[in-house]
């Protein structure tokens, strides 16, 4: 399996209804650090439905620039679902687009606790009025776990442009 491929065939078929829609999307990645975005300005034209991608690795940059809640990171942690619904709707507010993704995780190889080991990672998906928060547990390296996370929230973001 050409999991590559079938990344940049999902992030294709995504700017296709986005454009059909005239809708637009944009990303707040932590453990993924643009991934997602990159994965989006490979498609050509992609200027038309994707024109914000926040990259908020620290706590810093989630509480300046996406407006996390510090009681959020304190409470909850960065890894959790009400942070990326947080980050979610800090992508959606800042950048007026219509859709977002939003990524949080332990991308490891280290930062694992038993509450959230290695490889925990949360995602907020959806508009300003469903935001879908998830957490997922993959397994592997560093590089696989962030490959994992791309491919999921792309996954999940095309389940909600189809509805």
């Amino acid at each position: 399996m050409n999991s590559n491929g079938d990344v940049q065939d999902l992030a294709i078929k995504i700017g296709r209804l986005l454009s059909e829609s005239k809708k637009s999307i944009s990303t707040a990645e932590s453990c993924t650090g643009g991934w997602v975005g990159k994965e989006f300005t490979a498609v050509p034209g992609s200027s038309k439905w994707y024109g914000f991608g926040f990259i908020t690795y620290s706590n810093k940059a989630k509480l300046k620039v996406l407006d996390v809640s510090k009681d959020s990171l304190l409470k909850e942690g960065a890894v959790s679902e009400t942070v990326v619904k947080e980050m979610a709707e800090g992508a959606l507010n800042k950048s007026g687009s219509d859709f977002a993704i939003s990524i949080s995780g332990i991308a490891g190889p280290s930062g694992g606790t038993e509450e959230k080991p290695v490889g925990t990672v949360c995602f907020g998906i959806g508009s300003i009025n469903n935001i879908n928060c998830h957490t997922k547990y993959f397994e592997g390296d560093r590089n696989q776990v962030r490959q994992q996370s791309v491919t999921f929230a792309l996954k999940e973001i095309l389940i909600c442009l189809q509805k």
